[in-house]
């Protein structure tokens, strides 16, 4: 018999079904089995063979078992249906007892910290694996949209000669007798695809930041999401293509789990309109201060901030999303091009929060080389530098001008599914502490 998967059982049919057993219950002369397989749950139940009782009562949980059967209607059941057990074979015994519970019950809940110890046995739990479902479908709707507007996916090295941006959170290791980095953005590649004509593309990928944060929003290997687009006017067209791509991702994310989410988080999926509610950095610190929140940095927004702007934007704009644009020149990049009109005190660059956590940060680029190499050496960079140079000489022989962005993935998930802490919504976190499994 072929085997078919919990979603797709029938009432009246005949059906073999293979999963996990997550619990077993003994009445008198009846047994439950609770079978768990990637789609579902169902009710499994066991009476009138002695054999099968049998073997039922001593089937630890969590192994995997095939159970055959009878699926037959039962409102009092869960999806409405249970299957009538005719068999049932172990497949791989679970041993006992499991470090770490799959169904928890009560109030008593198992640490983050000890649930990432047992990963693999923490994502079998229903809540743990909508989450990263709801990761493929976000992704699954952002290359609904690219895909639908001409951009060409790339795929950057991850090892590379110098650091892709300016600070000291890089992570270096050796290369072959040289200094090698691991890339902490595909920045100067998505750069080189537009001297290269490709006009918009889009990669997702992990890049690594050697960042000393023990917070809920930071870790050191993240998914990023990057775009690039060419022929633009201003940071402004960047920020009206993430609209979009945003709202692509959200509706994939309604359309496949709006039930679930709503069901294991309690949260509704809004789809934001489009334009989003934009501010300027320095509009941004007069409703920060005028909140009441103070801030040590004059040119960076700090997490109280942006969750201040975020409970304004609610409030005045009925919206989840806003955009701060035009943040100091000194705090970004040298290839963020410099908006004139205050005389280069700040950058055509923004950020975009979701609920009051920035999950974007994006600008348009600098394409002109020689005010390419000034900013960088503002910086104190060497444009003839190891690396840098093979970056200024992308733009020797022409540059549409352009900009992009990145974007968190999982920031952007634990927005939508209202997580505590950015590790939840990873598949295998890796932080200052973490490295295993």
């Amino acid at each position: 018999m072929k085997r078919v998967q919990i979603i797709d059982l029938k009432p009246g049919s005949k059906a073999l079904i293979y999963g996990f057993l997550q619990e077993t219950r003994v009445l008198s002369k009846i047994i439950f089995l609770i079978v768990r397989d990637v789609t579902g749950i169902i009710q499994c139940v066991v009476k009138d063979d002695e054999k099968i009782t049998e073997l039922a009562k001593k089937i630890n949980k969590e192994s995997v078992i095939a159970v055959t059967g009878t699926v037959k209607a039962n409102k009092q059941a869960m999806n409405g249906f249970e299957l009538i057990v005719e068999g049932i074979e172990v497949i791989s015994e679970a041993e006992t007892p499991l470090p770490i519970p799959v169904v928890e019950k009560g109030d008593v809940t198992t640490g983050l910290s000890k649930r990432l110890d047992w990963r693999y046995i923490d994502l079998r739990k229903r809540k743990n694996l909508l989450i990263m479902k709801v990761c493929g479908a976000a992704e699954k709707g952002m290359r609904e949209y690219w895909n639908s507007n001409g951009f060409i996916e790339m795929h950057s090295p991850k090892i590379q000669g110098s650091a892709s941006e300016s600070g000291a959170e890089v992570f270096m290791l050796p290369y072959f007798g040289k200094e090698a980095f691991l890339a902490q953005s595909p920045q100067f590649y998505k750069q080189m695809a537009m001297c290269a004509g490709y006009e918009k593309v889009f990669e997702i990928g992990s890049v690594f930041r050697a960042e000393k944060s023990h917070t809920t929003r930071h870790v050191t290997e993240i998914v990023m999401v990057d775009m690039e687009l060419s022929y633009i006017k201003d940071h402004f067209d960047i920020m009206a293509a993430e609209e979009q791509m945003v709202i692509s991702a959200l509706k994939s994310v309604k359309k496949d789990y709006a039930n679930e989410i709503k069901e294991e988080f309690k949260t509704e999926i809004i789809i934001p309109k489009a334009p989003f509610p934009k501010i300027s950095f320095a509009e941004a610190k007069k409703l920060i201060d005028k909140a009441g929140v103070k801030e040590d940095d004059p040119e960076d927004l700090s997490s109280e901030g942006e969750k201040a702007l975020g409970s304004w934007a609610l409030k005045k704009h009925k919206s989840e999303f806003l955009f701060v644009y035009n943040y100091p020149s000194k705090k970004r990049p040298f290839y963020h091009m410099k908006e004139m009109s205050d005389n280069g005190a700040t950058t055509k660059s923004f950020d975009l929060l979701y609920k009051g956590l920035e999950i974007t940060t994006g600008s348009q680029r600098e394409h002109r080389i020689e005010t390419l190499k000034k900013q960088a050496e503002e910086k104190g960079l060497n444009p003839e530098g190891p690396g840098l140079k093979d970056y200024i000489y992308f733009f020797r022989y022409g540059c549409p001008p352009h900009g992009g962005l990145g974007f968190g993935l999982a920031r952007f998930v634990q927005q939508i599914l209202n997580l505590d802490n950015i590790r939840e919504a990873i598949y295998l976190p890796r932080d200052t502490e973490r490295i295993t499994p």
